[in-house]
């Protein structure tokens, strides 16, 4: 018996590959990676959701799944750039602040963020100054996430004043032209880099993520 379910076995994964039934396994088959992760489901929901339609940061899974085996509910987060990352985020940390330029974007998010949630809605996010933080939210990050739709340099220069002395900053979509740019303003400020490529959630394509960070810093890296 065991030879003949080892036999139906392979004839049924033959019969997958000739007929070119892989992207349907990629769908059922209950250990594929993607129907697990959801992506199947964000890819057709058309925005960066789980399995079970709960919101998820458009990041690489490689990465999500690098922070959240790091995150604390001690931990405040500074995000340029809202969307599900923040409620992700949100449910996972003791507070969020984060900074979005799109104001039509901003009802949207407003709509769905929980209440450890502070969202400021600045025009141009890279001119954020510690009077657009409003109190009682912290002004002392122990994350800061790049991911605006503005300009990301600016972003991070307005940002890195609010990092604690142990913060990490994570940096999505490092993989355009604008990576010189990024790698010399971090280097310059002592931060040493891992980078993450992977598929995200709603894209067929790689991206790549970096997070900096420094010596002694809260992620222990």
């Amino acid at each position: 018996m065991p030879g003949f379910v080892e036999f139906a076995k392979n004839s049924i994964w033959a019969m997958i590959r000739f007929f070119g039934l892989g992207g349907l396994m990629l769908q059922v088959h209950p250990k594929s990676y993607l129907r697990n992760r959801g992506w199947f489901h964000s890819f057709s929901a058309k925005r960066s959701v789980d399995r079970k339609g709960v919101p998820t940061p458009w990041w690489s899974y490689g990465v999500i799944d690098f922070v959240e085996e790091r995150l604390a509910k001690t931990m405040s987060v500074l995000e340029f750039g809202a969307g599900g990352s923040t409620v992700w985020l949100a449910a996972r940390v003791s507070e969020v602040v984060t900074v979005e330029n799109d104001s039509k974007w901003s009802l949207i998010v407003k709509s769905f963020i929980p209440d450890n949630v502070v969202l400021i809605e600045l025009p141009i996010p890279g001119q954020l100054v510690a009077s657009d933080i409003p109190s009682p939210a912290s002004d002392n990050f122990q994350l800061l996430i790049v991911d605006a739709l503005a300009n990301r340099i600016d972003c991070a220069k307005a940002g890195l004043p609010f990092l604690a002395e142990d913060g990490v900053v994570l940096w999505d979509n490092t993989d355009g032209p604008d990576w010189p740019e990024i790698k010399g303003l971090m280097a310059t400020r002592g931060f040493k880099e891992i980078s993450f490529s992977g598929i995200s959630p709603q894209e067929v394509s790689l991206s790549r993520t970096t997070i900096f960070y420094k010596s002694n810093n809260v992620f222990g890296i």
